[in-house]
């Protein structure tokens, strides 16, 4: 399998990780709010952290479970992404700051679930790449491996 980019581990790190560990939340209610949508974030990070961590995520195409049923190629698998990625943001506005700290962890969670917009754009590349080449080397295999 392609290993994917460095830098792809490094945002995947960035966003799923240091949030948690190394972020200085500036309210309590604002880091409570944040991991409120654990679930969301978890969804992605599946998915996202095959792809960063190995150039791929081919385990989700077989899956026929809550999670993937209908994820049969990097089109639906994107698709699917965006849809948990939207969820994630909707949950973000939800949260109604009362106080400057609150407002300041409000634009934290809407930079980081920016970033993971991007991330995902990033990663649905790299595993459409994947599955080109790995229908290419396959005898047999459609020349066409799904466009995005």
């Amino acid at each position: 399998m392609a290993e994917a980019p460095p830098e792809l581990r490094e945002a995947f790190d960035d966003l799923f990780t240091a949030p948690f560990v190394s972020h200085r939340w500036a309210s309590a209610v604002g880091r409570s709010h944040w991991v409120e949508l654990e679930g969301w974030q978890g969804s992605l990070a599946g998915p996202l952290s095959a792809i960063a961590k190995s150039g791929g995520c081919e385990y989700v195409y077989p899956r026929d479970d809550w999670y993937f049923a209908g994820v049969s190629d990097p089109p639906s698998l994107r698709a699917r992404l965006l849809e948990w990625h939207a969820g994630l943001s909707a949950g973000v506005e939800r949260f109604a700051p009362s106080s400057p700290a609150e407002a300041a962890d409000l634009e934290f969670m809407r930079s980081v679930v920016g970033r993971m917009k991007e991330l995902v754009e990033r990663a649905c590349a790299v595993e459409q790449a994947r599955w080109q080449a790995a229908r290419h080397a396959e005898p047999g295999a459609a020349a066409d491996g799904g466009g995005m």
